[in-house]
C-alpha cells in the first residue's frame, strides 16, 4: 500500500473510532476478474505436519517436513476472509475455485461495477444523474490561481484549460450536492454537527469551484463561468434513512474518498505554483468530505439498524472496477495537475481497493457486532 492511501486510510478508520487496520449511478454491466491468493497467508495455518507428539522414527531424512497443502474454502465467509488475509478486498455476486495448486487458490467471480465520478460530489437529479451547468465567457468566477503558461504550446494550453474547466463545473455542482444533502440530514433527523459540516462543505465545494475556473480561464486565455444550472423544479429528498444512507455511501463514501486520493496524488506530481495551491487545498477539503460521509454513515446504521445496513452494504457490493473518461493527454500535463488517464484509473482502483473496501469492511463488520 502507498504512503497516499494508507495516510488517508488511517485517517477515515480514526474519524470513526474503528480500529487502524463517485461514483455515479448508471446502467451497471457486470464483470468478472480471476484472482490467486494463497493458503500461507492465513493465521496459523501450517497444513497438516502429522502426530506432534511423535518422536520416534523420523523415516526418510530426505523429508524436510513441508507442510501438507490445504484445502481452498469455498464458504462465502471463509472466502471473505482468505482474500482479506491476502490484501485483497472484493465483493462479488458469484464466485467459483477455479482450482488449486498447492496452496495457491485461484477464484472466478463476477461482480457489479459502478463507473466513478470525478473530483466531488455532484448534484444527482431524480434518474441519478449529474447535473452540471454550462460553462461559457462568464465574468466573475476568476480567483486568485494564475498559472504559468509560457512554454506550453497551445495544445497544451487547452488541454490544461479544458480539464481544470470540467473540474470547476463538477465543482460547481458540487455546491449545491452539499446543499441538498444538508436538506436531507435536517430531513432525518441528523444531529447538528453533522449538518454544520454539511454546510461548511457547500462553502468548500465554491471555493474550490472559483480555483479551478480561474485555472480554466488562465490557461484559455479567456473568462470562464457557469451559467445558471437547470435543476427541474425541486431539490431531489431522500425518502427514508435508507435511501439516504446508501446515496451518502455512493457519493461520499466512495465518490470523496477517490476524489481526495486522486487530488492527493495528482498533487505530488505537479509543479505549478497556482495549480497546487487550489489541488493542496482539494485535497484538505476533500479528505474532510470523505470524513463527514463515512461519519453520516455510521450515525445513519446506528439509528436505523439492520435495514440501513444492508442499504449501504448493497452499495459497496456494486462497486469494483472504476470507469474514467477518455481524453487526451501529453507528458507536460503533468506539472500541471493533469494526470496520465491510465494512471488516474490505476490510482482510481487503489483507492477502492486500498482504502474504500477495507473501511467499508471495518465500518459494517463494527456495527453489525
Amino acid at each position: 500500500m502507498d504512503h497516499a492511501a494508507r495516510s488517508l486510510r488511517v485517517s477515515l478508520l480514526g474519524a470513526l473510532g474503528l480500529p487502524l487496520g463517485g461514483c455515479c449511478p448508471s446502467e451497471l454491466p457486470t464483470a468478472t476478474e480471476t484472482t490467486t491468493v494463497s493458503l500461507d497467508a492465513l493465521p496459523g495455518d501450517t497444513g497438516d505436519t502429522g502426530d506432534a507428539g511423535d518422536t520416534g522414527d523420523t523415516g526418510d531424512t530426505g523429508d524436510t517436513g513441508d507442510a501438507a497443502p490445504g484445502v481452498c474454502p469455498t464458504d462465502a465467509a471463509e472466502v471473505a476472509a482468505l482474500f482479506e488475509a491476502n490484501g485483497v478486498y472484493a465483493y462479488w455476486d458469484d464466485i467459483e475455485l477455479v482450482q488449486q495448486s498447492g496452496q495457491d487458490c485461484t477464484y472466478s467471480y463476477s461482480y457489479t461495477y459502478n463507473p466513478c465520478c470525478g473530483y466531488g460530489r455532484p448534484y444527482l437529479d431524480e434518474a441519478g444523474h449529474p447535473v452540471e451547468a454550462e460553462a461559457g465567457a462568464i465574468p466573475g468566477w476568476a480567483g486568485q490561481a494564475r498559472p504559468i503558461t509560457h512554454g506550453l504550446g497551445a495544445a497544451a494550453r487547452a488541454l490544461a484549460g479544458a480539464w481544470w474547466r470540467n473540474n470547476a463545473l463538477a465543482e460547481h455542482s458540487s455546491v449545491a450536492g452539499f446543499h441538498r444533502f444538508a436538506l436531507d440530514l435536517l430531513a432525518h433527523g441528523a444531529p447538528p454537527e453533522l449538518i454544520e459540516a454539511a454546510q461548511r462543505g457547500a462553502a468548500q465545494e465554491l471555493r474550490h469551484a472559483v480555483g479551478c475556473f480561474s485555472l480554466a480561464a488562465g490557461y484559455l486565455g479567456a473568462p470562464v463561468g457557469p451559467a445558471a444550472m437547470d435543476f427541474g423544479g425541486r431539490a431531489v429528498i431522500a425518502r427514508d434513512l435508507a435511501e439516504l444512507a446508501a446515496w451518502t455511501a455512493r457519493d461520499g463514501a466512495i465518490g470523496e474518498t477517490i476524489a481526495a486520493y486522486l487530488a492527493e496524488r495528482a498533487l505530488a506530481d505537479t509543479t505549478d505554483p497556482a495549480v497546487r495551491a487550489v489541488l493542496a487545498q482539494i485535497v484538505r477539503d476533500e479528505t474532510e468530505h470523505a470524513r463527514l460521509a463515512w461519519d453520516t454513515l455510521r450515525w445513519a446504521i446506528e439509528v436505523g439498524g439492520a435495514p440501513v445496513r444492508d442499504a449501504v452494504r448493497a452499495v459497496f457490493a456494486g462497486l469494483s472496477e472504476p470507469r474514467l473518461q477518455e481524453r487526451e493527454w501529453i507528458p507536460e500535463l503533468a506539472a500541471h495537475g493533469v494526470p496520465a488517464p491510465g494512471r488516474e484509473l490505476a490510482e482510481a482502483r487503489t483507492a477502492i481497493s486500498e482504502v474504500v473496501l477495507p473501511v467499508a469492511a471495518a465500518l459494517l463488520s463494527a456495527r453489525a457486532a
